[in-house]
């Protein structure tokens, strides 16, 4: 089990999508695509402060995510003496692929395609 923080602060320069730093709800989503979530914590806080010179608003979110990485393991699959590349593309379509290799020349090509697979 792991836990990752991630905080946002002063939101009101980040709330356009088009900023330099995503919105934290882009942050949280993209950080938890390939992780098993146990559970996700939201927390909110607003501070001011003023004086007779200013005053200011602070907001902060922070979430908590307690997760497990997906265990996956790496194999490999041959594909020999193939005429047509359908069978190849169909299985790199269906399967997380890391690299392709073909060895031999003209009608004698073998591939080889390394991909990870979920446990």
């Amino acid at each position: 089990m792991k836990v990752k923080i991630m905080h946002q602060v002063d939101w009101r320069g980040w709330d356009d999508r088009k900023g330099k730093v995503p919105l934290l709800e882009d942050q949280v989503n993209e950080f938890i695509a390939d992780k098993k979530i146990i559970d996700i914590k939201y927390s909110n806080s607003i501070s001011m402060a003023a004086n007779e010179y200013a005053h200011d608003t602070d907001f902060n979110e922070s979430v908590l995510i307690i997760y497990e990485d997906e265990p996956s393991t790496i194999k490999q699959k041959t594909f020999e003496y193939v005429s047509n590349d359908s069978e190849i593309n169909d299985f790199t379509k269906k399967h997380d692929v890391i690299k392709i290799e073909h060895f031999g020349a003209l009608d004698d090509v073998t591939t080889i395609i390394t991909y990870k697979e979920d446990n």
